[in-house]
């Protein structure tokens, strides 16, 4: 190997390793950590924190729901109803781009394994907004150890390179109270510094 070739090849490994180093820095990371959003009147208000990068995301899930998990996703379960539970997954855009553009097929592969006798109820456009940025939600039904259950899966760019999904899950009955809750808690998605 020449030396102007092992040079070139470690220029490219170089390139290589900084683009990984720059998109590790900016990736969206939901371990879930405790914060307090200022408001201009009253007491601060408990909210969950994320970091996407150096900044700080400030997000208040429904009352009483419990975070687990983190890294690339976060659960958050409902206290009062049993098998209720949303869920934020980031994953790389690039890694999962919908087969010829459909997103519905893409989105179904986020329902939980196991499920019989999934139907497609219908496509919600932009329920709600990060930013800039619209989402997509499609909401199935499926049965799931002897009774019906719903979910909502909610698609949204945030970049060219991620992309967050929203799930939400309950039994049909609770379904329409538990799906409102997570998309109105998705209103209090706030970027700060």
């Amino acid at each position: 190997m020449t030396v102007k070739a092992s040079s070139l090849r470690l220029a490219i490994l170089g390139l290589f390793a900084l683009r990984v180093a720059l998109a590790a820095a900016r990736a969206l990371d939901l371990t879930p950590h405790q914060g307090f959003r200022e408001g201009n009147e009253g007491a601060p208000t408990a909210v969950v924190q994320f970091f996407d990068g150096k900044n700080k995301i400030d997000f208040q899930p429904p009352h009483g729901w419990r975070p687990t998990g983190g890294g690339n996703s976060v659960t958050f379960l409902s206290q009062d109803v049993t098998r209720a539970w949303m869920k934020l997954t980031v994953v790389e855009k690039e890694a999962l781009e919908p087969p010829a553009g459909d997103l519905q097929a893409w989105a179904a592969k986020f329902i939980p394994p196991g499920s019989e006798k999934v139907e497609f109820v219908r496509t919600v456009p932009s329920p709600f907004t990060i930013g800039a940025h619209e989402s997509t939600e499609f909401v199935f039904t499926f049965a799931s150890f002897g009774s019906r259950d719903s979910i909502s899966i909610c698609v949204i760019d945030l970049s060219k390179t991620e992309r967050l999904v929203m799930l939400v899950s309950s039994d049909t009955a609770n379904f329409i109270r538990i799906r409102q809750l997570a998309i109105a808690s998705m209103f209090s998605w706030s970027a700060g510094g």
